[in-house]
């Protein structure tokens, strides 16, 4: 069993320029600190007792993170005063929700940028790149990169040296065939 993890990735976080986590992906609390990953912008809590209550003299970030880990959405966060989050009390929901109510679904979801991205990598036939010889030019290195897994603008930004150096397997996974 999985031990419990504290945050949720909310975007791609990246770390020395390669892609270290993905939207919904876990985020132990060690990395949002080392990271200084901010709550509710990079990661949001992965449950209710994640970050404990601050003092009611507290810092207005430490209650918007709070808050933020409680579920209230940023625009009512945005829309408060530090002393009204700081008197806000949780709100206590039933433990056995009404079966009758209708369950709320939004209509219009925001598409999933990396589940495109995975379609577009693992559909139709898959032109397999060799890896270039080591004198081989600078565009030749991106496109392996690309094809192993690496974002191509993090192959672009790269060099030479560092793009053959690269451990794609240890970073992106065996390569695909």
């Amino acid at each position: 069993m999985r031990p419990p993890v504290e945050y949720v990735a909310q975007s791609p976080i990246f770390v020395n320029g390669v892609r270290a986590y993905n939207p919904g992906d876990d985020v132990p609390s060690s990395a949002v600190e080392n990271l200084g990953l901010k709550v509710g912008a990079d990661v949001r809590p992965a449950h209710a007792g994640v970050i404990e209550r601050p003092a009611k003299n507290g810092l207005r970030s430490e209650w918007e993170a709070y808050w933020l880990g409680q579920g209230l959405p940023q625009a009512d966060i945005d829309g408060m005063t530090r002393d009204e989050l700081a008197a806000k009390e949780p709100e206590v929901i039933a433990a056995d929700p009404d079966p009758s109510q209708a369950v709320h679904v939004n209509p219009n979801p925001a598409p999933d940028a990396v589940a495109e991205q995975a379609t577009e990598q693992t559909s139709g036939p898959v032109a397999v790149v060799e890896r270039p010889a080591a004198n081989a030019r600078k565009a030749d290195w991106v496109e392996y990169a690309a094809f192993r897994g690496m974002s191509r603008d993090v192959a672009e930004e790269s060099t030479i040296p560092q793009l053959a150096d690269a451990d794609y397997d240890t970073l992106f996974g065996p390569e695909r065939r």
